[in-house]
This record gives structure tokens, C-alpha cells and sequence, in this order.
């Protein structure tokens, strides 16, 4: 018998494989749910002090996988306006971060974009429509993957470097921190977290 992991799979670096009387059994490590604990974590300590309107870029849910909402995070907004691609899930605005007409510049105080952009084929036509919504002084909280299985394929085009986000965001954004998540493998940590102030 072998237990399938869904779409959302995990690296074979997290996994644990048992053989035993020809069957074979996989099961995942707490490494991924620490991977996110550690990214709300870093997320919490830096939303908290965000004042003024929020948006969120591809919400789903807005569920933390710790039981809680991001919304929450945020505790001194104004607003907090969730957004996602489609309008299968229950949000403010439906819309697709490569051209979103429908938000004036210099709109928001905060940026909130976690797990968007790998799935963006023209992810910097993505970050220069984020920057025209970001009023100036504003925050951007984005968060990345790098040692992520593939998933919701398709659409899974890019894996982000330290080294690729500084220079993404080197003419619009000064980066105030950039925090790599569970580096249990050299070199090779499971995602970025990265909170900048554009310019």
C-alpha cells in the first residue's frame, strides 16, 4: 500500500520512507509545519506595526495553517482588503497582479504577497504593478518559496535566490530585513520572507 501525498507535496528532503514487508508507507516531518510556524512568526512580529490600508495579493482563504487569519496580523490597519486571481474564494477583490487597472496608484500602505509570485509567468510585470499601488514610504511583505516541491502545477514557473530579490527590488525598494525560513539544509532554505519600503 502507498499513502499518495496531495498536489501540495513536500520535498523529498522533509519526507521519511519506511520499507517494510515490501510495502511501502510515506509520511511527512514536522519540518513543514515548522517552515510555516517560523514564517507566521517572522510575519506577525512585522505586520503588527502596519498602520493604514492593507492589501492582501492572492488571500485564498486568509487562514494562517495555525487556526488563525492574517487579517489578524494586522493589528493596527485601517483596512484590510484580501484580493485573489479568481473568484472562487470568498474575497474583496478579484484581480490579476500582472495589471490591476482597478487600484489607483499610490493606493495602499501595505503590500501583503506571500506565495504569488513563483506562480506569475511575468512576475516582474507583477512587482511593478505592486509598486504603482504602494504609496511612497510604503511597506511590501513578501514572501517567497525556494525549496518547495512543485505545486499547483501548471502554473509553478520560479524559485527566488537572496541574491535574485535584492536585485529585483534594487531601483523601487530599500530592503529593511530579509529572512531566509528553515535552514535545516545549507545553503538551501525552504522559503524567503522579506519586508522593503519603497523608495
Amino acid at each position: 500500500m502507498i499513502k499518495v501525498l496531495t498536489q501540495r507535496s513536500f520535498p523529498i528532503s522533509i519526507l521519511n520512507i519506511f520499507s517494510r514487508r515490501n510495502t511501502l508507507k510515506v509520511t511527512t516531518l514536522s519540518k513543514a509545519s515548522q517552515s510555516r510556524q517560523e514564517s507566521n512568526q517572522w510575519l506577525k512580529c512585522h505586520a503588527a506595526n502596519i498602520e493604514g490600508c492593507v492589501l492582501s495579493i492572492g488571500s485564498d482563504t486568509d487562514e494562517d495553517n495555525d487556526g488563525g487569519r492574517y487579517r489578524d496580523y494586522f493589528q493596527k490597519c485601517s483596512s484590510y482588503t484580501t484580493s485573489e486571481a479568481t473568484s472562487e474564494f470568498n474575497v474583496d477583490l478579484v484581480l490579476d497582479v500582472r495589471s490591476m487597472p482597478q487600484i489607483q496608484n499610490n493606493t495602499f500602505d501595505c503590500v501583503f504577497c506571500s506565495g504569488v509570485l513563483e506562480h506569475v509567468d511575468d512576475y516582474l510585470a507583477g512587482l511593478k504593478e505592486i509598486t504603482r499601488i504602494l504609496r511612497s514610504g510604503g511597506i511590501l511583505l513578501l514572501g517567497l518559496p525556494f525549496r518547495q516541491a512543485i505545486h499547483m502545477a501548471p502554473n509553478d514557473y520560479w524559485r527566488f535566490t537572496e541574491h535574485g530579490l535584492r536585485y529585483m527590488l534594487r531601483d523601487d525598494y530599500e530592503i529593511l530585513e530579509l529572512k531566509s525560513i528553515d535552514n535545516s539544509v545549507p545553503n538551501f532554505p525552504a522559503a524567503y520572507w522579506l519586508k522593503a519600503k519603497k523608495r
